[in-house]
């Protein structure tokens, strides 16, 4: 009986250490994955101040972050990607927390969307970890790790 016991937890125990290793390695993977580059803006459309967008024009306010100043306006048209790596339109260095290609808001007209672009840490809008793309509505607050966003015109 002991020793159907002890083949018992070693069995568990092989399928328990299985589990472990895929998880780790489909979180590797997930970070190597290469997603579909998005638009960027030039850097004159992040400006320090909300005076100088256009009457409109969508924004994205910087609430809190540790690479952006707080106040900072990103004029939003089109797709915007934020991320870690430079080539995004919102690059976030500093923050630990973002992956390299972490979200990306697009606005067409009147209608605007925040998708999560299988990130690790998560994007989340108004407080709520989202999983799929999401309609956005004015003053909704996107935040991508220590970074928030928030949706104005």
């Amino acid at each position: 009986m002991t020793e159907q016991l002890l083949l018992l937890f070693q069995a568990l125990f092989l399928i328990l250490l299985y589990v472990f290793i895929w998880r780790i390695l489909r979180g590797a993977n997930r970070d190597l994955t290469v997603v579909e580059k998005s638009v960027t803006l030039p850097q004159s459309a992040l400006t320090p101040q909300a005076a100088d967008a256009r009457p409109g024009e969508a924004q994205l306010v910087v609430l809190a972050s540790n690479s952006l100043s707080p106040g900072s306006v990103i004029r939003a048209a089109g797709s915007v990607s934020i991320g870690r790596a430079p080539e995004n339109a919102v690059s976030l260095p500093d923050d630990d927390y973002v992956s390299s290609r972490h979200a990306r808001v697009e606005i067409e007209d009147s209608t605007a969307r925040v998708i999560d672009l299988d990130s690790r840490n998560g994007t989340f809008l108004n407080g709520e970890r989202i999983v799929c793309a999401r309609q956005l509505e004015l003053g909704d607050v996107v935040r991508v790790g220590a970074t928030e966003l928030k949706l104005t015109r």
